[in-house]
């Protein structure tokens, strides 16, 4: 084996190695910039993404020996299809090299190299799922040999490893989602709820930071289910979770809509003060009203800063606001309700003597699911 393949053979295994060893896509494509920067002996790497739905290249990172006018993870850097014709109009691109005083090359990309003091670049096109994904760029200044036609597969087989680290990352994140995801609707699940109230909560106790649980349950969803067919159902939970997501949309960063089992829902709204949570159950329960096929929602609410008084825990909060969505949908109300003195007294009360054999039902069909 000769020196160079030996070199490039323990690039490819570096790199393999590094990708490894990271998860989540932005330590894919920083670990792929530096490892790639190292393996092609590059001044500098940067990583693109093809936008399809813009047909543009965005700048991901720029690693390297970089202009004043570069940055290592640009926030707008976006070049045109027109710029790229290999990756846009090509269905399975190969590597390719330019120069800057290549006189025959399309001269926005030769001028592209002057300006940046760059006399030589490779760009191998990085795919994924069966499709160009982007693209990996190396540069080299003119002190160091240009690239040639002889590099090209060493840089098609670095691509092809890069593309197999986001196959990884998009595995991981994937799991992820699915972890505190309702594969259903899309919401988050009862356990993103649950360690997004921990979280409020333990925010509460340090800062004073308000938090409350909006807590919903559909009426009638049995008879959709015995008449029309689960799927059917299933449309009306999709619906209804459309819903949740435009009312916690009304709240920057601040609420979170939830599938938390079956046919009850919840939002999360951390960081408000009771009058917006009052605002949003209100909202949530006229929209169900307007919904085809079933009786509305029940819902109910509570409040670390509401009329049932301080709130110390994750468990009392969520038993509140079920306590108060509980006594909605005995009543048949269509307002929401929100948890108060009496609903304390009650949830109290059943902490103290026991719950009876309905609300341990009702707590085991809610782990359980639909």
């Amino acid at each position: 084996m000769t020196d160079q393949a030996s070199v490039r053979l323990r690039a490819l295994t570096d790199l393999a190695r590094a990708l490894a060893r990271v998860h989540g896509f932005p330590e894919v494509i920083t670990v792929a910039a530096e490892e790639s920067r190292e393996a092609l002996d590059a001044r500098m790497v940067s990583l693109s993404e093809y936008v399809r739905a813009t047909g543009q290249l965005r700048v991901l990172i720029n690693h390297g020996d970089l202009r004043p006018f570069e940055e290592r993870y640009p926030q707008d850097e976006w070049y045109a299809p027109s710029d790229f014709p290999r990756i846009v109009s090509e269905e399975y691109p190969r590597p390719w090299t330019l120069r800057s005083d290549d006189a025959g090359a399309d001269p926005r990309r030769t001028a592209s190299l002057q300006l940046r003091k760059r006399h030589s670049a490779l760009i191998a096109p990085i795919f994924f799922a069966g499709q160009v994904w982007g693209e990996l760029y190396a540069a080299r200044t003119a002190d160091q040999e240009p690239y040639t036609d002889a590099d090209l597969d060493f840089a098609a087989t670095l691509a092809a490893l890069v593309s197999a680290g986001l196959a990884q990352a998009d595995r991981q994140e994937y799991l992820e989602r699915l972890a505190y995801t309702d594969e259903l609707t899309g919401l988050a699940n009862r356990r993103a709820v649950e360690e997004g109230l921990d979280e409020a909560m333990e925010l509460h106790r340090l800062t004073g930071l308000p938090v409350g649980l909006i807590v919903c349950d559909v009426n009638g969803l049995k008879r959709v289910n015995d008449t029309s067919g689960h799927d059917t159902g299933d449309a009306v939970l999709e619906q209804l979770a459309g819903h949740l997501s435009a009312v916690a949309g009304t709240v920057n960063d601040g609420a979170l809509a939830a599938r938390i089992g079956g046919d009850e829902f919840s939002v999360l709204v951390v960081g408000r003060p009771v009058a917006t949570v009052t605002r949003l159950a209100e909202e949530l329960a006229a929209r169900a009203a307007k919904m085809d096929g079933i009786d509305g929602a029940a819902v109910g609410y509570a409040a670390t800063d509401g009329p049932a008084g301080p709130v110390a825990s994750r468990a009392m909060l969520f038993r509140l606001a079920d306590a108060a969505q509980y006594e909605a949908k005995r009543g048949g109300l269509l307002e929401p309700i929100i948890a108060g003195p009496r609903h304390l007294a009650r949830v109290q009360a059943t902490t103290i003597h026991g719950s009876s054999a309905a609300a341990r039902d009702r707590r085991r069909i809610r782990r359980g699911g639909r």
